[in-house]
């Protein structure tokens, strides 16, 4: 071994010696291959990378940089074996450090933010069809952060969570970590003979900002894409077993103060693969008491907010029933990356109603693939309430997959009450082709209500190109004035939209900037009734600097033809055509410091009046366990007749005493509404997808006008895999 390691370490110095000769063009360096073997003996599961077994394995040592310098060696050496039986598939990492006292452990979260610390990730390509796969990242204290991904990364279930086993160790000369995958746990196809899978791996040193690879992608590029990876061969004789998890679990001491109620309850949560690529989920008297709140948030428009997803029910899988205005985490195709205006499908309308929580009885999803076909399709049922009547949501979902990142496809959602005929249903055709850099999304969907009349259809052309340099894109939207997605979400209607965006990106592998991207784009609405209702004009200048800060500006002119008056918290708006011009500042500030400051400020004139919207943060963390963030978003809106001051504070406490014992403490106060929101969650993590929840949230409405309406839950899950 130590012969083996002073070979290495003699081509690696050498490497450097002639560095120029090491470049790699990321473009067309062919993909590697790298081998596995049944393990020949024991391995004991403990971070220590010592057993025979490793010793005899095939390594890989070969790594290049993405980043900041693509192409180079890397800078510190990374040694990656893989073996397997017939219960486990197990990676291990040897990742030297020549300043181990520099290592950089972001948090113990589960999912925490990678870009903030040191991390080992591999990307699994199971049925090696440059597709789909699974992504897993660890620090070097044994957080995970995982991703199912689908569509060679253009779309991705953060939320999903696989079973692992990882240990880490920390030593003076770097750290190691070893992990074991159950093979129950992973979806591929049962083979009498050898298979290959697809796989890649990431090593991250977060204080030199460099990124390195196995299988090299661009600076562009993240681990996500499927089709950039390597092979692994040598997977013989092994088979996914049936593949059934049953998680039951039972709710004790919950109490709602409105109601002044103690009760206790249970259910199941169950997950069968009915093939190794289908996979049956079923719940039954669903609970979601451990979710964490909504962010409190101040609208200033005259347009809904978009509130995301944040039960895990619904968030697996949810990738597939993507319809609408979808984007691409690699090209701007919309005024903002993180805000959506349509989607035909949106689960929060499903168990809850302006913010009230339904109870759901039951119901399931059915996923996967079918031959070149991803299908999918949801059954819910919502309980009754006074006001509210028993609801069934049917969700059916097909999409077809051709060349290698491009699919066409069909969605269908139905709802109906008391089991009566339906009162709204919706469809649409999608069409995502991906070639050589260019994107094209487009759709076309209906929706039918009994109460409506008109024109009820929405489409969507959006085109799109992405390399090194430039980030092109543009689409044209029409929205009738009665399409109405009862099940969806939706912005604008009776509008025509047109966008076109034109953008630089700069790279740097040394200095202060990682990458320059300045920009500019017009986003214009037309009233179908004839007239232009709105027009946003931007240039905008994106920074990410090498310590890991970033900075998001521009300068915005706005048009504004308003027809009928509406109101901002009681300020109103007459009708008039404005034209104003603002300033738009996002900062958030590198995270691996002992306090990280962030900020956003929008400042200039609005509509008749001036706006002044200006947010600040600060989180102070000791450690990877301890964190305080403070926030404060004050926002006022000054018009001729009157003052609108609408601010939101903020205070988060946590700590994680290990990677399974986790605790959040949570409030905030919207001053607007004078509404203050209390929320504690602990959660332990006694096994792989099984935890102990201890929830209290609590919503106060300062003004007295409403009851409060608070809970404490203990809920206990456990899973059952078969």
């Amino acid at each position: 071994m130590i012969f083996r390691i002073a070979i290495l370490s003699f081509i690696i110095t050498l490497s450097f010696l002639f560095g120029n000769d090491s470049i790699i063009d990321l473009k067309t360096f062919p993909r590697p291959t790298m081998y596995t073997s049944v393990v020949n003996g024991h391995i004991v599961l403990d971070g220590h990378v010592d057993e025979a077994a490793w010793m005899q394995a095939d390594s890989i040592t070969e790594f290049y940089q993405s980043q900041p310098n693509p192409g180079h060696l890397p800078s510190e050496r990374t040694v990656v074996r893989v073996l397997y039986d017939k219960d486990y598939l197990y990676v291990s990492a040897v990742l030297y450090d020549s300043e181990p006292d520099k290592i950089i452990i972001e948090s113990l979260e589960q999912d925490f933010d990678s870009q903030s610390s040191d991390a080992f990730a591999l990307m699994l390509d199971t049925f090696n069809d440059d597709k789909s796969g699974y992504v897993f990242l660890f620090n070097p204290a044994g957080a995970i952060k995982d991703i199912y991904i689908n569509n060679d990364g253009t779309s991705m279930n953060r939320a999903w969570e696989g079973i692992v086993y990882p240990k880490t160790s920390i030593h003076d000369y770097g750290w190691e970590i070893e992990l074991a995958f159950p093979l129950t746990s992973l979806r591929f196809n049962p083979s009498d003979g050898e298979q290959d899978w697809g796989i890649n791996f990431l090593r991250r040193v977060r204080r030199k900002r460099e990124d390195v690879y196995w299988s090299p992608i661009e600076p562009f590029e993240k681990l996500i894409s499927v089709s950039k990876g390597g092979t692994l061969k040598g997977l013989r004789n092994i088979q996914p077993g049936r593949n059934l998890q049953v998680k039951p679990f039972i709710i004790g001491n919950q109490i709602r103060a409105e109601e002044k109620t103690k009760n206790s309850d249970a259910g199941i949560d169950v997950k069968f693969s009915i093939t190794p690529s289908l996979t049956l989920d079923a719940t039954y008297n669903t609970d979601f008491s451990q979710v964490e709140a909504d962010e409190e948030r101040v609208n200033l428009t005259r347009f809904p907010l978009f509130f995301p997803e944040k039960r895990d029910f619904f968030l697996e899988n949810a990738s597939l029933f993507e319809f609408g205005d979808i984007s691409n985490y690699l090209y701007r195709m919309s005024p903002s990356r993180y805000r959506r205006s349509f989607s035909m499908f949106h689960s929060r309308r499903i168990g809850l109603e302006d913010g009230e929580q339904i109870p759901i009885t039951g119901g399931a999803r059915l996923s996967g693939k079918i031959g070149n076909f991803d299908v999918g399709y949801i059954n819910m049922t919502a309980e009754g309430t006074e006001n509210i009547p028993q609801t069934q949501f049917n969700v059916s979902r097909i999409r077809g997959n051709f060349l290698k990142k491009s699919n066409f496809g069909a969605i269908l959602i139905d709802r109906n009450s008391n089991g009566e005929d339906r009162d709204h249903q919706s469809m649409g055709l999608d069409l995502n082709f991906n070639i050589n850099k260019i994107l094209i999304y487009t759709y076309f969907a209906q929706t039918e209500n009994p109460e409506t009349e008109g024109e009820n259809t929405a489409g969507r052309v959006a085109v799109a190109y992405r390399d090194n340099k430039w980030d092109l894109s543009a689409y044209y939207k029409k929205v009738g004035r009665e399409f109405r997605p009862q099940v969806g979400f939706i912005q604008r209607t009776n509008v025509g939209e047109s966008f076109v965006t034109a953008g630089i990106h700069k790279r740097y592998s040394s200095g202060r900037f990682l990458s320059l991207n300045p920009y500019v784009f017009v986003n214009q609405f037309d009233n179908l009734d004839g007239y232009m209702e709105s027009r946003n004009l931007k240039a905008g200048l994106d920074i990410q600097f090498m310590s890991g800060a970033m900075l998001f500006s521009g300068i915005i002119r706005s048009e504004e033809n308003i027809k009928t008056p509406f109101t901002i918290y009681g300020a109103e708006v007459p009708a008039d055509e404005y034209v104003f011009n603002s300033l738009g500042l996002y900062y958030r500030g590198d995270r691996t410091k002992f306090i990280t400051i962030n900020g956003n400020a929008s400042l200039g004139d609005y509509f008749h009046g001036k706006r002044n919207s200006v947010g600040i943060s600060a989180s102070i963390k000791r450690g990877y366990r301890f964190s305080v963030d403070i926030g404060m978003n004050k926002n006022m809106v000054k018009f001729p007749d009157s003052t609108v001051n609408a601010d939101v504070y903020t205070l988060k406490v946590k700590y994680n005493h290990s990677v399974k014992l986790l605790n959040t403490l949570y409030f905030q106060y919207n001053a607007a509404d004078e509404k203050l929101v209390s929320n504690f969650r602990m959660n332990l993590i006694h096994a792989p997808l099984s935890d102990l929840f201890l929830v209290y949230s609590n919503i106060s409405d300062l003004k007295g006008v409403e009851k409060n309406n608070g809970m404490i839950a203990l809920k206990f899950t456990k899973l059952f895999a078969l």
